[in-house]
């Protein structure tokens, strides 16, 4: 078992090989910075982000110019294209104009003139984009680029210019013999410097640490260009900023070096001595330190968003979090259990819910739900839950909704949408159901499911993979899952890396991570907790007793912060505080964090949709009133994309 420590909501479980990044900016470098160059310790304490004075001290002459040089790779540049040879391009700018090899431009074919249909003021000409290239060769007054496939054909006239926007630069510190808390202050003041001169994106490739230490590939021998190009390509970078630290004459000391996935040799090779005017920062941890602090920063994806609890444009904190949300729908009764998807068919975002009899679908448009379709068919029992599953694969989404009747048992069926009202796909199974996303499509495509113990409701430590046939379900084949599994509370993710993993809550209300048989990680927050209840009655001394057996709000595995893999967002009801913990990984292994929603009361329901920038998270969250507590209002709410 992995050794674990806790800081207030947050648990830290250390790992062996780091895989992926931390969203918080200081705890990506603290996490990143605990390998070495042949990954002697990979299981190394990760840092805690640390809070900033709320005017942050300007960055240390050195560091300006390494962000001047570094900024001075990616020039402003407009010209024309003089000769056209297949994918071979020469441009008529070269040194003079500061072109510089790696740069990325596109190539545009103007066409007729525009003028103002009042005014006739000239307003310009229209363009056609007809591809891309990247500059490989520079000379004095010339330079020459290949272009990317896919291009159109290029003529000579037309024009190229440099891409707009801000530059995606990755930026992965490592250290051999460094301080780690110095190379983190260090490296965290070069990030800010080059983020204030507004050219840059920087994200955190410490996913790459993970890989140079299976690789074992030395840091040395990385900055030298062994392995850049293969990185490059695995985790998708366009440009790289290695910082290699190491101690020189009983100082830190940097080497810089810039990459291009286009280039093998590096665009840029620059060192010095860590000024003296960095220094470690001290050591409050997270939410707890009790003093939040500010520092300029412009990137900020969901996770990072989630975990700091701060929403201002610029600002970063680590103080308590809370999410920025809106309320996009009000229901008087309680929703006992929620789900969203897209549909693979139309790309429209869904909703259903249950108040325990009804199931109700909705169309999530903008910051409105618009209802499509309600099946209440009087039914023996009560509903304990639903879930969206594409199970025969025709891109409409099913409904999978398990029903319990005590006198009877599992009554359980599949609903799908025909002519825009639902339909009965499957009714009356005897089974609990899960449908899960095994194969990582966006939406569940299988469907598991085991008989109930006549005494403890769930087998745990059972699955059954089942598929439509014949106007019912047949089993297809056993699933390998934990022995801790239920089928309830649980989702797939591939939060581990490569390999999907399932993630699940357990009877002690943990969060555990499991492939396979073997359990990865456990939480040791307690998390989950839903509202609707299996119902057994078992004969004992000649009476009958009722035993309840609660249905678990399902996780979510969610992308948070755009780096391909996804974060576990769960419920964590205790004292219906509305609170969610975000699970992530880092290069020292699976962290949790408690942040509040903002409403008070049962998360029943979550689930994510995603957005060109960041996902929206949606929860339905349940405020109970009434002497018994069955009575009661739900809320939709969504958070906001940045």
């Amino acid at each position: 078992m992995p050794s674990s420590f806790s800081f207030g909501d947050i648990v830290l479980v250390m790992f062996g090989a780091p895989r992926r990044r931390s969203a918080l900016p200081t705890v990506a470098l603290a996490a990143t910075l605990a390998w070495a160059a042949a990954a002697p310790h990979p299981g190394a304490a990760q840092q805690a982000p640390q809070p900033a004075q709320a005017t942050p001290a300007p960055a240390p002459l050195s560091f300006k110019v390494v962000a001047d040089q570094v900024g001075d790779l990616f020039p402003a540049v407009q010209t024309e294209v003089v000769e056209a040879a297949g994918t071979k391009i020469t441009l008529a700018s070269g040194r003079s104009q500061k072109v510089q090899p790696g740069i990325e431009m596109i190539v545009v074919r103007e066409g007729r003139e525009l003028y103002h249909p009042t005014t006739k003021k000239y307003l310009g000409r229209t363009e056609e984009t007809l591809g891309r290239l990247v500059v490989t060769e520079v000379f004095e007054n010339y330079s020459v680029g290949t272009l990317a496939p896919g291009a159109s054909q290029i003529a000579p006239g037309d024009k190229a210019r440099s891409i707009a926007g801000k530059v995606r630069l990755t930026v992965l510190p490592l250290t051999t013999g460094a301080r780690s808390k110095i190379v983190e202050a260090a490296t965290y003041e070069l990030v800010q410097e080059l983020e204030r001169s507004g050219r840059f994106q920087t994200v955190f490739g410490d996913q790459v640490v993970g890989w140079l230490a299976q690789e074992r590939i030395a840091a040395e021998d990385f900055m030298k260009g062994r392995g850049v190009r293969e990185a490059m390509q695995r985790f998708r970078m366009t440009h790289l900023l290695a910082l290699h630290f190491t101690t020189m004459q009983g100082r830190p000391f940097m080497d810089a070096r810039v990459f291009s996935a286009s280039l093998d040799a590096p665009l840029l090779e620059t060192a010095l001595f860590v000024p003296s005017s960095i220094r470690a920062q001290s050591s409050n941890q997270f939410s707890a330190s009790g003093s939040p602090g500010a520092v300029r920063i412009e990137r900020r994806s969901l996770l990072a968003r989630l975990l700091s609890g701060d929403w201002e444009p610029n600002t970063y904190s680590a103080g308590a979090a809370s999410i920025p949300i809106r309320s996009v729908a009000t229901f008087p009764f309680i929703v006992y259990s929620m789900d969203v998807a897209v549909a693979p068919g139309d790309r429209t975002p869904r909703i259903v819910v249950t108040e325990g009899q009804r199931v109700f679908v909705y169309k999530v448009n903008g910051d409105r739900l618009d209802a499509e379709w309600t099946y209440d068919r009087r039914m023996r029992g009560r509903i304990l839950s639903v879930q969206f599953a594409d199970l025969d694969g025709d891109g409409v989404l099913e409904v999978v909704v398990n029903r319990q009747d005590v006198k009877t048992g599992m009554l359980s069926y599949i609903l799908t949408t025909r002519n825009g009202r639902a339909a009965v796909l499957v009714e009356d199974i005897p089974l609990l159901l899960l449908a899960v996303d095994e194969q990582g499509d966006g939406v569940a495509k299988s469907l598991w499911a085991q008989t109930p113990h006549p005494e403890k409701f769930w087998n745990r430590g059972t699955a059954t993979r089942y598929v439509l046939k014949d106007g019912g379900i047949s089993a297809a084949a056993r699933v390998i899952v934990h022995d801790g599994f239920r089928p309830t509370g649980a989702t797939f993710s591939n939060i581990a890396g490569k390999d999907r993993v399932l993630a699940f809550v357990d009877e002690h209300n943990r969060l555990r991570i499991t492939m396979g048989a073997q359990e990865l990680w456990r939480s040791l927050t307690v998390v989950g907790g839903g509202l609707a209840q299996g119902q057994l009655q078992i004969p004992m001394l000649q009476t009958i007793v009722d035993k309840f057996f609660k249905f678990e709000p399902n996780p979510v595995s969610v992308d948070l912060d755009g780096d391909g893999v996804q974060e576990v967002v769960v419920p964590v009801n205790e004292d219906e505080a509305g609170r969610m913990a975000v699970v992530f990984r880092g290069p020292a292994g699976y962290r949790m964090q408690v942040v509040s929603s903002g409403f008070e009361g049962f998360v029943t329901g979550l689930g994510a949709i995603p957005g060109e920038g960041n996902p929206s998270l949606v929860a339905a969250v349940v405020r109970r009133d009434g002497l018994l507590r069955q009575s009661g209002e739900t809320q939709i709410v969504m958070t906001i994309p940045e």
